[in-house]
């Protein structure tokens, strides 16, 4: 039994049902926090890392009593981060360079535990890699794929976990919790006892 109540701090219904999949029992607060850009040199592993932890960190202070996990995702290809398309027309267009291709994608988790004698306490759920390969599809495909689907709110302009975009991959290399947005297995190493009801 947990000593005390975990929050997610993501609006993400996907890392919600990944997390009572795995037993959980939880509450969503969701960190208003901008997302900066990566620096100069940041590899990507450490850029999802630093944005897990920037959206934990708000809701942790507001709850001093509770562990608070927070979690990013990000994708790169041709070693440039892919981000959420801002318009249809760009989700066309970032479909169209990733389809038929390879991208790399990590995900990272931190949580921050309750107060204690010495202030808070940091665990870092690490971060895990994952690959997917998306489908060579023409552009009328693609155009017919996004109209339907609206993807603006997934990075890429696709989500596997959604029963109609996931058609466009075509071979997922590791964790599929990773690519989704959460890397399970690194929580599971790192927090076993959170995760019981």
């Amino acid at each position: 039994m947990r000593s005390a109540p975990l929050i997610l701090a993501s609006r993400s219904p996907a890392r919600a049902a990944l997390l009572r999949g795995a037993g959980c029992a939880f509450e969503q607060v969701v960190a208003h926090v901008p997302e900066p850009p990566p620096a100069p040199g940041e590899t990507l592993g450490r850029y999802v890392g630093r944005l897990a932890r920037l959206k934990a960190e708000p809701v942790a202070g507001r709850f001093p009593d509770a562990w608070v996990l927070g979690a990013d995702t990000a994708l790169t290809l041709d070693g440039r981060i892919v981000g959420k398309p801002a318009s249809l027309g760009a989700a066309v267009t970032m479909l169209e360079t990733l389809a038929g291709r390879t991208h790399r994608i990590c995900s990272a988790a931190c949580l921050i535990g309750p107060r204690d004698r010495n202030g808070r306490r940091v665990v870092s759920g690490g971060v895990e890699t994952a690959w997917v390969t998306l489908r060579a599809w023409p552009a009328a495909r693609i155009k017919a794929h996004v109209a339907l689907t609206q993807p603006l709110h997934w990075a890429g302009a696709y989500a596997v976990q959604d029963p109609v975009s996931c058609a466009i991959v075509a071979r997922i290399r590791g964790d599929l919790a990773t690519v989704i947005g959460l890397p399970m297995t690194k929580l599971d190493l790192t927090a076993s006892s959170l995760f019981q009801t």
